[in-house]
């Protein structure tokens, strides 16, 4: 076998070039998860969120988070907020609960000119919570969704269409993908809240 390899020298180049391509890929996935350190600050989005006009309202206002609702019929969206902890990797769900829609009835019925209602919705786990919302973390991450660091030759040949609504977290070549919450793929109406730099 050697012999034969020796003798026909573009055959055994045929053969090690997808095993060097291999070989060359995990060593560029993996060199980023050991030079680049873990990210420092929690994190906060929101999915199944909607930008309405005239829907729940999730943003932060001197660096504090405040949920507004300004609904004038029924709910039509119930957006979920989630903590992720860098510390432990995991997602937890910050729960609210809606304030019950207007009662419609008769000649009392919401029209289009009716003024918004604005009703600041009590959050107790965000309470205290200082958030900064920029794109990028202090410590450099960003939130985005889909394998962005996948924009190479090797994240061409290997990438998965399964992870494109994956939440991940990315810095310098390292993607930290977040769990699944409560098992389903994250979509594009996915939000990024801010980053907790102080609880």
């Amino acid at each position: 076998m050697k012999t034969f390899l020796r003798d026909n020298p573009t055959i055994a180049f045929g053969l090690a070039l997808p095993l060097l391509l291999v070989v060359v890929f995990l060593l560029i996935s993996g060199v980023p998860a050991l030079l680049v350190e873990k990210p420092k600050y929690d994190l906060l989005f929101a999915t199944e969120y909607y930008n309405y006009q005239k829907g729940v309202q999730i943003s932060v206002i001197n660096n504090k988070v405040q949920v507004v609702d300004q609904s004038q019929q029924q709910h039509n969206q119930n957006p979920r907020i989630w903590r992720y902890t860098a510390a432990t990797g995991a997602v937890k769900e910050i729960a609210f609960i809606l304030p019950p829609s207007p009662i419609q009835s008769g000649n009392d019925s919401v029209t289009a000119e009716t003024p918004v209602n604005n009703r600041l919705i009590d959050v107790p786990d965000l309470k205290g919570l200082t958030v900064d919302s920029s794109n990028i973390a202090p410590d450099g991450y960003t939130f985005s969704m889909g394998n962005r660091s996948s924009r190479n030759i090797f994240g061409g040949l290997f990438y998965s269409s399964r992870y494109r609504h994956d939440a991940v977290l990315t810095k310098r070549g390292r993607s930290i993908k977040l769990p699944d919450t409560a098992g389903r793929y994250y979509r594009g109406n996915t939000h990024l809240i801010g980053w907790i730099i102080s609880p």
